[in-house]
């Protein structure tokens, strides 16, 4: 009888680092799978607490405390793997990414891809490993089903001339106590800094540019299907896609984000104000009060500071989003208490507070494609809309769109699915066909409105 182990009887194993907003669905998922599979799964983060609470009702799922700085841990729990998922901070996913490459591990992560994972690309081919980044929603979901529609088209002779696409975690109601209609469903830190670089994407074969200080001012209203109107600011980089996608000739492409009516103008507000800056640090915050604070960022006046505001911005004093400014607290009294902060990092502090979900309170991520394109001698529009409801503060639809996506990918590279392998972002037909046939089974479904135009 020979001695050697059979390797398909080695149970495989997936370790998770990250158990944040954005993990609920992923460890649910994977850790059912598990049972099916025999699959071994460890969830580390750098608080055990997290870990803890989103595996507790899974004993068959290790929870670790894990510190992506240190070097052993990090190597050892990578190397005993045989596929990552990070959902730890963008910064942090090249430290992880270096030790899957040394350790000959598959990777995968909701992030954008950094330029110093993308010279990770040949190594990795070399290797015959995989890593899969912007498997998430936004980027991932998007990726997925607009090239599936673009795919479809070419397929039947078809020619897209234009491409925008906009996605946004929202409220399932408008909260009372809010006059924003916002709350966070995820890094409250990213969206704090959004619209901090230059936009710039292509419109009827012209590049645009939008400046920093202007991407709110310029948001525009999007009627979403079966929704309503919202509001869209460009997101930073819409052209870097056109080779990705195969529309390296399309005339105009756009990607959005969504807010709900109102806010793009009163985040201009704070935008205006400085309120937003997360490079300076200011001195002696911890000693000031908000209202001090702001008025820092105004010259020297003897005006109370809502008419110095009003007056700055020209706004009405009771303006919409004067009444917003107000109702964050952020002309108050109140001490700020965080040290030499910058005033990005003093905005989410107030903002964490204000925008906290409440155990009763629901989000809905709203996602849309509009797509013009030329076939049989028509010029067509074709409209795809995606809207998911969160149940509570912790299973969110932003938590089950991001995590969702990841979690199926991970099964199928486990069972040898998908044979794409270099960095990679969910653009290939053998990864993105079988993720969204299951999550349209998971009930992230995309409803699809075609108008057709003749030729004028």
């Amino acid at each position: 009888m020979s001695s050697s182990t059979d390797s398909a009887s080695v149970p495989k194993k997936i370790l998770i680092l990250g158990a944040g907003r954005s993990s609920t669905y992923l460890i649910d998922y994977l850790a059912r799978k598990a049972l099916e599979f025999g699959w071994q799964i460890t969830v580390g983060d750098m608080a055990l607490e997290p870990a803890q609470k989103k595996t507790e009702v899974y004993p068959h799922v290790q929870a670790i405390l894990f510190d992506v700085f240190d070097q052993k841990q990090r190597e050892k729990q990578i190397s005993q793997a045989d596929v990552v998922i990070s959902m730890l901070p963008t910064v942090y996913h090249i430290h992880v990414a270096r030790a899957c490459m040394r350790f000959n591990k598959h990777l995968l992560t909701a992030s954008y891809v950094s330029s110093e994972i993308r010279e990770l690309n040949i190594e990795a081919t070399h290797k015959n490993l995989l890593i899969l980044m912007e498997m998430g929603l936004d980027p991932g979901i998007d990726h997925m089903s607009a090239m599936r529609v673009i795919n479809r088209i070419k397929n039947q002779g078809g020619k897209v001339i234009s491409y925008k696409s906009y996605c946004g975690g929202l409220m399932e109601t408008q909260a009372d106590d809010n006059p924003w209609n916002y709350k966070f469903t995820w890094n409250p830190r990213n969206v704090v800094v959004a619209g901090q670089g230059m936009v710039k994407y292509i419109a009827g074969g012209q590049y645009k540019y939008i400046p920093a200080h202007q991407v709110f001012a310029r948001a525009e209203q999007i009627d979403v299907q079966d929704f309503g109107p919202l509001e869209a600011y460009g997101n930073r980089d819409s052209l870097s896609y056109r080779e990705a996608y195969g529309l390296a000739d399309v005339q105009t492409m756009l990607r959005g984000t969504l807010r709900p009516l109102g806010f793009c103008p009163s985040w201009q507000v704070l935008v205006r104000l400085g309120l937003t800056d997360s490079v300076h640090r200011i001195e002696n915050t911890e000693n000031m009060t908000y209202r001090e604070w702001v008025k820092t960022f105004l010259g020297e006046s003897d005006l109370p500071i809502e008419k110095q505001i009003a007056d700055y911005l020209g706004l009405e004093e009771t303006s919409e989003e004067m009444k917003r400014l107000e109702w964050l607290g952020i002309l108050s009294d109140e001490k700020i208490t965080l040290p030499n902060a910058t005033p990005a990092e003093i905005l989410q502090f107030v903002l964490e507070r204000k925008w906290k979900l409440k155990p009763d309170e629901k989000d809905i991520i709203v996602m849309q494609h509009e797509f013009t394109y030329e076939l049989n001698g028509e010029t067509k529009q074709l409209v795809t809309s995606l809207i998911v409801r969160g149940e509570d503060n912790i299973h969110t639809a932003m938590a089950k769109t991001v995590g969702l996506p990841i979690a199926v990918a991970a099964k199928l590279l486990l069972e040898g699915k998908i044979k794409e392998r270099g960095v990679q972002i969910p653009v290939h037909a053998d990864i993105y066909e079988p993720v969204l046939d299951e999550l349209e089974n998971l009930g992230i479904t995309f409803r699809e409105y075609e108008v057709v135009r003749q030729p004028a």
